[in-house]
Formats: C-alpha cells, sequence, structure tokens
C-alpha cells in the first residue's frame, strides 16, 4: 500500500494505492462519513488489481468543499472521471459501499464505456422521490445549511473518546473497523480531537431524482452488476430500493449475515471471495 493523491480543479483529493501497477484498475468509493480506510481490511485480499481507495471530498484526509450548498451525489462523479484519467484509466472498475455504491452506480450510467465492472456493497441507485416533492426537499436542505453554519464539530478530550463516539454512533461499528476510521478521520486541534469530516455532510441534498431519473442512469448500465446485501444491513429497510433492484435485468445479488460494515473486518475475506472472481471474468 501507498498513500496517493490529486489535484482536481481545485479539490484535492488523498488516498491509498494497493496492488500492481497493470492490473486490473479499480477505483473504490466509501460511505457516508467513512474514509478510505474502509477498504483497508478488504483491500490486501482482491487479486490481480491496482486499486485505488480514495477519501471522497470533504472525508478523511480530502479536501473540504468550498461552496456553501450541499454534497450532491452528482459532484464526485466528475471527480472521480478527472481521477481516472490523471491515472490515464481509459476504462476501469468501480467497487462502492453505501453512498459510494450509489455515486458508483451514477457513473456507470453516466459513462457506461468506461466502467468495466460494478461491484457494490449495501448499495444501488440513490433514494428517488417523486417530482411534487421537489420544492420540499430543496426547503429543507437550504434550512439545514443556514442551520449548520453556525454549529462547531463535536469535539472529545481523547483519540479513544472520538473512536467511542464512532463506535456508538447511528451505524454502529465493533471496535477495530472504528480505529481504523479514525486513524485516518480524526485530527487533533489545541488538545481536542476531532472526525475531520466537512459538517455540511450532514445536510440533505438540495435536489433528488425521480424514479424515472434514476431508471434513466441504471438503464444505460449493460455490464453485469454484482451486489451484496447483508441480512441485518440498511437496504432491508427500504422496500422501495428492493423493488428497484428486483426490475433491473443485469444485477445479481448475493445475501451474506453481516450488518451495513460487513466489508471490513468481520467479513472481508468472504466479500473479496465474491468479488476476485467477479474482477476475473
Amino acid at each position: 500500500m501507498r498513500e496517493c493523491s490529486f489535484e482536481l480543479d481545485g479539490v484535492t483529493l488523498k488516498g491509498k494505492r494497493w496492488g500492481e501497477e497493470g492490473k486490473l484498475p479499480v477505483i473504490a468509493l466509501h460511505g457516508w462519513l467513512d474514509n478510505c480506510a474502509s477498504f483497508d481490511f478488504l483491500a490486501p485480499l482482491l487479486n490481480d488489481v491496482d486499486l485505488v481507495t480514495i477519501d471522497l471530498a470533504g472525508q478523511g484526509q480530502s479536501d473540504h468543499r468550498s461552496h456553501s450548498g450541499a454534497y450532491n451525489i452528482w459532484l464526485d462523479i466528475m471527480e472521480i472521471i478527472m481521477l481516472a484519467d490523471q491515472l490515464k484509466w481509459e476504462k476501469f472498475a468501480l467497487l462502492g459501499h453505501s453512498r459510494g455504491g450509489m455515486i458508483a452506480t451514477l457513473t456507470a450510467g453516466t459513462f457506461p464505456d468506461r466502467v468495466s465492472h460494478l461491484a457494490l456493497i449495501e448499495s444501488f441507485a440513490p433514494q428517488f422521490v417523486e417530482a411534487k416533492e421537489a420544492p420540499i426537499q430543496m426547503a429543507a436542505a437550504i434550512n439545514a445549511l443556514i442551520g449548520i453554519r453556525d454549529k462547531n464539530r463535536s469535539e472529545f478530550n481523547s483519540f479513544d473518546d472520538a473512536v467511542k463516539a464512532r463506535e456508538q454512533g447511528f451505524l454502529k461499528l465493533v471496535h477495530q473497523d472504528a480505529l481504523v476510521l479514525a486513524k485516518r478521520g480524526v485530527i487533533e486541534r489545541e488538545g481536542k480531537y476531532m472526525w475531520n469530516n466537512d459538517i455540511k455532510l450532514n445536510a440533505p441534498s438540495e435536489i433528488k431524482f425521480t424514479l424515472e431519473q434514476a431508471r434513466a442512469f441504471t438503464d444505460r448500465i449493460t455490464i453485469p452488476i454484482e451486489l451484496i446485501i447483508a441480512k441485518d444491513g440498511l437496504m432491508e429497510d427500504f422496500p422501495q430500493a428492493k423493488s428497484f433492484i428486483d426490475e433491473t435485468q443485469n444485477i445479481k445479488i448475493h445475501y451474506l449475515s453481516g450488518d451495513h460494515h460487513l466489508h471490513m473486518s468481520h467479513q472481508c475475506q468472504q466479500v473479496a471471495d465474491i468479488y476476485n472472481d467477479y474482477f476475473s471474468r
């Protein structure tokens, strides 16, 4: 593994590069408020890949976006394409977890000729809304962004306290998973410790796609898609997403025991076995 950095139109994205140059190029995209250490357990188990795991903007060690708006999911697509261009990868595979999986799906639908594989963990298309809900969505996002401006990020008295907070967060993590994320994502400032995520990531998107718009992206993906769903994960709570997946013809689903972060320490080998087979095809 070696650290890597990419200057992309005013935003510096940092990450890790695993494997061997000349093998299958893969870009891995982590979930919301995680960072590229999300793949630290899985990456060494993937065979014959040139894998870049990236801290998406506003998370981990990458730059925060300077604009005052939300972190709308489509903003990451251009940065992924620019990153691939810097690497001189005309065609590449995408590996995405949670929000990173949604970004990967949209990227594959936007540039289907550039994506060779779409490997997803606990994710597929972004959540969609009815068109009539657009003004409500816009108002909610703007109100949240205005309110966030006056808030300070949570501070902890020690690094261990920051790790424990992540263990007990909205999505609970075992200690070793929270620890690897914290080593990458926690900073110390004037004796206090805090997670280095842009606070604007807590605001909802100003705009969400309708069902028809989301389907327009997935309809353009003709490569076989491989999706891992955890039996105790988040996707089981979204029947809307499950019905969307059921209508997709070129997707293979693997149901595994475990929770939303099943690709980390506890089940990384099971996930690797599935994707080593997929990436070899």
